[in-house]
């Protein structure tokens, strides 16, 4: 009897998710998604400038907090640097990895894109604040039709209508490792430079002064739209600290448009953006299984269930869909 009481609770909620997700959704794709890899998370960061920037606060827990400090600004330059020193030698142990076809742990990746690119209009929109290149890598190695903005050839320049259907729109607002300041624009090279300066925007209050420019501003415009015509949201390690997207998503599924988040930790912060949503399933790594946090409809209570599985994890959270 309690067997079929579990069973029951476990397939309720996949066929929540599936209700949740029966039509493509937005994913948003943030740096929980791949601490995995061996991608850095915030806390990296935070602990790798605290080693690297000299008077940087040692105290510092939060790193979208400590860099809004007006001290920082004159900083940054040094802070970027830093900052794109340590997620691009993560990103280029990623990318030895695939060339010596050592992929499995990337599977995940390529069985996402190939549930969402099968149904009309076959297209996937990624909305991401991560500056690595892991997607591109995959969906290169896979052969998926992408752009990030730009047409991927040497010195090629931000171009938004290249963002179109059947395809795979990775939107990256913050920047990438292989965009580069060159005579006063910003320009992809598919090699690291480092002659030419990065174009990452760091966190903390500076990254609105940059957003303003271009590409950033057409990047964020296009995150918005994305955001506003969504029919629902796959959150996949974003921790809804980012001030360009969580308010307008937190507006967005508190008007009943679900989401569905799985992630490693949901920090209070997430909970703390989410709990007004209507329809909502939030899933999190407990030992050997999962908890899940959800929510059915506006008229629902929460409920929340531990099952077995480790269904946080991309791959096999895939299965339920």
């Amino acid at each position: 009897m309690i067997f079929d009481i579990y069973e029951q609770s476990k397939e309720k909620i996949f066929q929540v998710i599936q209700t949740f997700l029966k039509t493509p959704p937005l994913i948003v794709w943030g740096s929980g998604a791949t601490a995995s890899l061996g991608l850095p998370s915030m806390w990296d960061l935070n602990e790798e400038l605290k080693s690297k920037v000299e008077g940087f606060d040692l105290a510092s827990e939060n790193l979208e907090i400590e860099l809004g400090k007006e001290k920082y600004l004159t900083w940054m330059p040094k802070i970027r640097k830093v900052i794109w020193e340590k997620v691009n030698e993560a990103d280029s142990s990623v990318l030895d990895k695939i060339l010596s076809n050592d992929i499995k742990e990337f599977g995940g990746i390529r069985s996402l894109i190939e549930k969402f690119m099968d149904p009309h209009p076959r297209t996937v929109n990624i909305v991401t604040t991560n500056y690595d290149r892991v997607l591109e890598y995959i969906l290169s190695y896979y052969n998926f039709p992408y752009t990030d903005g730009f047409n991927g050839k040497a010195l090629s320049i931000f171009d938004e209508s290249s963002f179109v259907e059947k395809n795979v729109n990775v939107v990256k607002v913050h920047g990438s490792l292989n965009w580069f300041e060159i005579d006063g624009e910003i320009r992809f090279l598919p090699f690291n430079s480092n002659q030419e300066t990065p174009q990452i925007i760091a966190p903390g209050k500076n990254k609105y002064q940059e957003a303003y420019n271009s590409p950033y501003r057409e990047l964020i415009q296009k995150a918005d739209s994305l955001i506003k015509t969504a029919s629902s949201f796959l959150v996949i390690g974003f921790g809804f600290n980012d001030e360009h997207l969580t308010p307008k998503i937190k507006a967005k599924v508190k008007q009943g448009t679900p989401v569905v988040l799985i992630t490693k930790k949901i920090t209070e912060s997430t909970y703390e953006e989410l709990k007004n949503a209507e329809k909502y399933v939030l899933m999190e790594e407990t030992p050997s299984k999962t908890k899940v946090i959800y929510k059915e409809n506006s008229s629902a209570k929460e409920v929340t269930e531990i099952i077995e599985g480790d269904y946080w994890q991309l791959q096999k959270f895939l299965e339920i869909i």
